[in-house]
C-alpha cells in the first residue's frame, strides 16, 4: 500500500471531490459583443466619408444636367486706325453678342441620371462595409474570449496540478511511499508547461485586444469581457435550402452596389449613343453705330445665327466609343457572375464548417467529455489504491484539461461560423429598405 499520507492527502486537497472548477462569472459592465460591434459600426469613419461622397455625386447630378452657361462677348469693330474716331467710317461698331449651346440629344438628362446611379450604390457600399465590421470585430471579439476563458479555465484549476505536485513531494518523501522521484519531476514538468500554456494564451488574448483597438476606444477594452458566449447572428430559417440562399445572395449589398455599377455603364452606352447627334448652338448680336459728321442717322445691326455639327465621320469615334462602353459593360457583368460564385462559394464552406461542428460540438458534449472525466477519477482511484501509475494520473488530468479546452474552442469556433455565414447572408430586410429608399 501507498503511504496513508499520500491517501489522505488526495482526498484532503480534492482531487476527487471537489471535480473541475468552471470560471466565475464576469460583472455586468463586461464588454458585449454586440456593444463592441455597436460602436465599430457607430463610429467607423469609412461610414463617414461614404456619405460626404454619395452628397457630392447628388450634387453633381444637379449640375451636370443643367444646360452650360451662355457666353458674352462686347468688343469693338472695323475701327479706323488713323484717326481712331468711332463715327469716321460707317462700318465701325461697338457690338454686343450672346451665345449659347445646346449638348447634343439627351446628355444632360442622361449625365444626371448617370450620377444618381452612381450615388444609389452608396448606400449598399456601406451595407457592406457595416457587414464586414461586424464580422470582423465578431471574430476578434471571439479570439479574445476564446484566450480570456481558456485563461480561465486553466488558472482555476491549476490547483489540481499543484495538488499532484505536493502528494508526489508528500509520498516520494515518506518513508514508505513508493513513488519514484521521476514522478516528482513529471509532475513540476507538466506544472511548468501549463504556466507556459497560460502565458501563451495570454498573448493570444492581448493581441486580439490590441487588434480590437482598431475599432474600439481604449476604455471599452479595459472593461473586459463577460464569461458567457454572446452571439449577434441573425440567420434565417431556410439558409439550408440552395435556392433561397441563393435568392439570399442575389441581394448581398455588394452585388447590388456592383447592379448599380452596371446601370451607370449602361447609362454611359446611351451617352456614347448620344454623339451621333448634332450639337447645335444659337449666337445673337446687337451692334451699334454712331451717326455720321454730318449728323446723318445710322442705323444699328442686329445678328442671329444658328451653329450645327455634323458627325459624319463615325467609324473611328462615335461607334468605337460606344462599342467600348459595351465592352466595360459585358466586362462588370462577368465580375458580377465572379462575384455570385464567391459569395456562394464562401456561404457553402461556412455552411459545412457549421454542420461538421455542431457534430464534434455534440460529441464532445455527449461522450467525450464524460468520458474523459469518468477516465480521470477512475485513474486517481486506481493510484490511491495501490494499482495505478502517477504518470497515469498527470496524463488523466492533461487529457482533461484539453478536452475542456478544446470543446470551449469548438463553440467559439461554431459563433464564428455563423458569423461568417451572417455576412455572405446579410439580413433581406435591410437590402430591402435601402431598396424602397431609393426608388
Amino acid at each position: 500500500m501507498k503511504n496513508a499520507v499520500m491517501g489522505l492527502a488526495l482526498i484532503s486537497l480534492g482531487l476527487i471531490s471537489k471535480g473541475w472548477a468552471e470560471p466565475a462569472i464576469s460583472p455586468q459592465s463586461a464588454l458585449s459583443l454586440q456593444q463592441a460591434i455597436h460602436h465599430a459600426v457607430n463610429n467607423d469613419p469609412w461610414i463617414k466619408g461614404s456619405e460626404l461622397n454619395e452628397r457630392a455625386l447628388l450634387a453633381e447630378s444637379i449640375a451636370d444636367g443643367e444646360l452650360p452657361d451662355p457666353s458674352l462677348s462686347v468688343g469693338l469693330l472695323n475701327l479706323a486706325t488713323d484717326t481712331f474716331n468711332f463715327d469716321q467710317e460707317p462700318m465701325s461698331q461697338f457690338r454686343v453678342a450672346l451665345a449659347q449651346s445646346f449638348p447634343r440629344g439627351d446628355t444632360l438628362q442622361l449625365k444626371r441620371q448617370q450620377k444618381r446611379q452612381q450615388s444609389s450604390a452608396y448606400p449598399f457600399l456601406r451595407a457592406d462595409r457595416k457587414a464586414r465590421v461586424t464580422f470582423q470585430v465578431s471574430l476578434l471579439w471571439f479570439d479574445a474570449f476564446l484566450a480570456r476563458q481558456s485563461v480561465a479555465l486553466i488558472e482555476n484549476n491549476r490547483h489540481l496540478f499543484e495538488q499532484l505536485v505536493d502528494v508526489a513531494h508528500a509520498n516520494y518523501t515518506s518513508t514508505s511511499g513508493s513513488t519514484r522521484q521521476q514522478d516528482v519531476i513529471r509532475a513540476e514538468f507538466e506544472l511548468g508547461r501549463l504556466d507556459d500554456r497560460l502565458s501563451s494564451l495570454w498573448q493570444d488574448h492581448d493581441i486580439a485586444q490590441q487588434a480590437l483597438g482598431e475599432w474600439l476606444p481604449t476604455a471599452l477594452l479595459k472593461r473586459g469581457l463577460p464569461d458567457n458566449l454572446q452571439t449577434n447572428v441573425l440567420i434565417p430559417n431556410d439558409f439550408d435550402d440552395k435556392h433561397q440562399t441563393q435568392a439570399h445572395i442575389v441581394k448581398h449589398p455588394r452585388v447590388q452596389a456592383l447592379d448599380r455599377n452596371i446601370a451607370v455603364i449602361t447609362t454611359g452606352i446611351e451617352l456614347a449613343r448620344q454623339q451621333y447627334k448634332p450639337e447645335w448652338g444659337v449666337n445673337a448680336a446687337y451692334a451699334y453705330r454712331e451717326d455720321e459728321p454730318g449728323g446723318d442717322d445710322r442705323a444699328d445691326f442686329v445678328s442671329m445665327a444658328f451653329t450645327l455639327d455634323l458627325p459624319l465621320f463615325t467609324a473611328n469615334r462615335q461607334d468605337r466609343r460606344v462599342s467600348a462602353a459595351s465592352d466595360r459593360r459585358a466586362a462588370v457583368q462577368t465580375k458580377r457572375d465572379l462575384l455570385l460564385r464567391e459569395l456562394m462559394a464562401g456561404f457553402e464552406q461556412a455552411a459545412a464548417e457549421l454542420r461538421r461542428l455542431d457534430e464534434r460540438l455534440t460529441r464532445y458534449q455527449d461522450d467525450l467529455l464524460p468520458q474523459v472525466h469518468d477516465q480521470a477519477d477512475a485513474i486517481l482511484a486506481a493510484y490511491t489504491s495501490d494499482g495505478g501509475d502517477f504518470a497515469e494520473v498527470i496524463r488523466a488530468r492533461i487529457a482533461e484539461l484539453n478536452t475542456r479546452i478544446m470543446a470551449l474552442q469548438l463553440k467559439v469556433e461554431r459563433q464564428k461560423a455563423l458569423a461568417k455565414i451572417q455576412y455572405f447572408i446579410v439580413p433581406n430586410s435591410v437590402v430591402d429598405l435601402l431598396e424602397g429608399e431609393l426608388e
